[in-house]
């Protein structure tokens, strides 16, 4: 269960679902999210391991090239 103070509570599948995302494009997505956000590392370090581990999709990539291009960064 999601509390409301600000802690990410995991990708929303419905959203995706109904924008067309079938579970194959869903599944690289899964992956990365849990090696961000539950793979205990810091933010480069994740995205090393998601771009070694997860295998390069357009969705993958433009999550990482989000984290990258951001001004204020994520937080984990």
């Amino acid at each position: 269960m999601c509390s409301s103070d600000l802690k990410v509570c995991g990708l929303n599948s419905v959203g995706l679902q109904r924008r067309g995302f079938d579970a194959a494009r869903l599944a690289p997505l899964r992956q990365a999210y849990r090696l961000l956000f539950r793979g205990g590392y810091n933010v480069s370090q994740a995205l090393e391991r998601i771009e070694s581990e997860v295998g390069p999709t357009p969705e993958v990539a433009a999550l990482l090239r989000f984290i990258r291009e951001s001004q204020r960064g994520i937080i984990l």
